[in-house]
């Protein structure tokens, strides 16, 4: 996996676990995205046995959006098998897209490396496990890094212990399903390109609001990653469903942000070819 310039805006879309832990699903949202200038499909990887509590596996979980009696079955209906997700990522890379996963233990950090990955994605919900950053840092891969729930000095460590990794690109990121506009905190982009500048290769921007234009305005402030969650169907059964973008939102994004970048032109300042027969007929009476 390498961060190009193929597409105005390296584009994620994140199907996180919105497959539902179905193979067809998960193949029937990467046909729906062929065609459009996607970079990246990403999804999630972890080992229920090791990444959960006993506590947390024997919760009741028992409200309109679970998969299983507890929460353990809860999660377990939500995962590919391995191989369902070797055959997955085979799947998105024949469809010409970059494949990435998140993941949560050593355990799928381990069977990530085992099948081939080229890049790996750190969630926010591991920004400070320092032990699993180490691990990432050890095998030398690609590495997007997202900051949501983390203060500067997360970052500065996280950052500190990846940065000799082939690549590390920074998101920035508010963990709030769906973020309010004003928790956004766009600004943080051009910090972090200031801070870490020649330290990580690109900054970039994960959201999980609602509408488009964040995006857009993240993409005007130099964000050149930009990863959105992805569903079939807002309306479908899960938690990430209401927060996630159907096709018509990725279309928008990817659109808008084609014109934007056609609208940046030159910063160069000169009569333009299409603006002489206006020049002639409204300013023909001045001596210049």
């Amino acid at each position: 996996m390498k961060i190009n310039n193929q597409h105005p805006v390296y584009f994620i879309a994140e199907i996180g676990q919105n497959h539902q832990g179905d193979i067809n699903i998960a193949k029937k949202m990467v046909d729906s995205l062929k065609g459009l200038p996607v970079s990246c499909i990403k999804t999630a990887k972890r080992d229920i046995d090791v990444c959960l509590s006993d506590e947390q596996k024997e919760m009741i979980y028992d409200n309109p959006n679970s998969f299983g009696r507890t929460y353990y079955e809860h999660r377990k209906a939500l995962e590919l098998s391995k191989d369902d997700f070797i055959e997955f990522k085979n799947y998105v890379e024949s469809a010409g897209f970059d494949f990435i996963s998140s993941f949560t233990d050593k355990p799928s950090l381990d069977f990530l490396q085992e099948i081939g990955t080229t890049g790996l994605k750190i969630a926010s919900q591991r920004t400070a496990d320092l032990e699993l950053l180490r691990a990432v840092a050890d095998t030398k891969l690609p590495t997007i890094l997202s900051t949501g729930m983390s203060n500067i000095d997360d970052v500065d460590r996280a950052v500190e212990i990846l940065k000799n990794n082939d690549e590390l690109h920074l998101l920035q990121c508010t963990s709030t399903y769906p973020t309010p506009e004003n928790e956004l905190n766009l600004n943080i982009i051009p910090m972090y390109q200031k801070r870490y500048e020649g330290i990580v290769n690109s900054v970039g921007f994960s959201g999980h609001h609602g509408g488009v234009a964040p995006d857009i305005a993240a993409y005007m402030m130099g964000s050149r990653i930009i990863e959105r969650h992805y569903t079939l169907s807002r309306s479908m059964k899960g938690t990430d469903h209401p927060g996630s973008l159907e096709l018509q939102g990725v279309q928008y994004i990817l659109k808008y942000i084609e014109q934007v970048k056609q609208a940046m032109g030159t910063s160069e300042k000169y009569v333009l070819e299409s603006e002489k027969p206006a020049l002639m007929k409204l300013r023909g009476d001045l001596k210049r």
